[in-house]
């Protein structure tokens, strides 16, 4: 058996209506394939590519941009990382937690791969750009046999691994509601071994509006602690219109952990992972 991922075909469609013909007609299994930082250096016999048969290029889609509009962003699926974490769009102000979560993904070279699109769509609950646009509220464009259509990041993932796209959909974008310069992100993210290439024991982001030292609007993402990235909702209404301060911070940050549904694994227990969710959530609004 070889040692690595093989296909049958590889298409490389020209334009949006080849590339959902193609994904219509094989069904479960074809799958896209943009930067392939995910998907190519798996194994046979991994469960993810058991049945894949076909890979689905989408880099002549056009789908590679960051575009400022009147009232939101918006971020081409196959745009890569690196050019998120190198944008003046989100190197300070409001949507600084994009950037640091894109800065702090693996290595150059994988960055330099590896898109925004598929980094959602592989689902993970480690996955790092997922949690800064949970706290922006952003919204997936998807396309296929039917037209677009809208779907908010915080109903995409359904389990690990597994999202919300139907297998003849392509993500076309990523679009970010406008936001006050008055509002702070932040995000934090603990390895076990602070190498770069290793994955998140816990990655936190938060979104933070304030009035005179009242909290306006809080929004709090978890990583890393359930089976998908979430929104930690009970910790953001202990936020909503409080004043903020270290005892209203702590007991948000504790709420946050009773949230989490982690699991003892080889990165970490769970009940180190509950401790370290006190101490990021902290953090992470401190730096907000």
């Amino acid at each position: 058996m070889n040692a690595y991922f093989q296909v049958e075909e590889y298409h490389r469609p020209q334009n949006l209506v080849q590339a959902v013909d193609i994904l219509s007609r094989f069904g479960d299994s074809a799958r896209v394939i943009a930067g392939g930082t995910d998907i190519l250096p798996l194994r046979p016999g991994v469960k993810k590519i058991d049945n894949i048969h076909h890979l689905v290029d989408i880099s002549k889609l056009g789908l590679n941009y960051l575009k400022k509009e009147n009232d939101h962003i918006r971020i081409g699926a196959a745009t890569n990382i690196n050019t998120i974490g190198a944008s003046p769009l989100f190197l300070s102000g409001p949507y600084r937690a994009l950037s640091e979560a894109a800065d702090g993904h693996s290595t150059p070279t994988i960055r330099n791969r590896a898109t925004v699109g598929g980094n959602l769509c592989n689902a993970s609950a480690c996955g790092d750009l997922a949690l800064p646009l949970l706290v922006l509220d952003a919204v997936l464009v998807a396309a296929g046999p039917k037209g677009e259509r809208e779907i908010p990041l915080e109903s995409f993932f359904k389990g690990a691994n597994y999202m919300a796209l139907d297998t003849d959909e392509v993500l076309l974008e990523i679009r970010i509601p406008h936001c006050s310069e008055k509002a702070g992100t932040a995000f934090v993210k603990l390895r076990r071994q602070q190498t770069a290439i290793d994955m998140a024991v816990v990655n936190i982001a938060t979104f933070l509006t304030c009035i005179k030292g009242r909290c306006e609007v809080a929004r709090i993402a978890l990583g890393a602690v359930a089976p998908i990235s979430f929104r930690a909702k009970k910790a953001e209404s202990v936020l909503a219109g409080a004043e903020l301060n270290d005892e209203i911070i702590q007991k948000a940050a504790a709420t946050a952990a009773q949230e989490a549904r982690p699991i003892d694994d080889v990165r970490a227990t769970a009940a180190y992972r509950k401790k370290m969710i006190r101490v990021l959530v902290r953090r992470s609004l401190e730096n907000s």
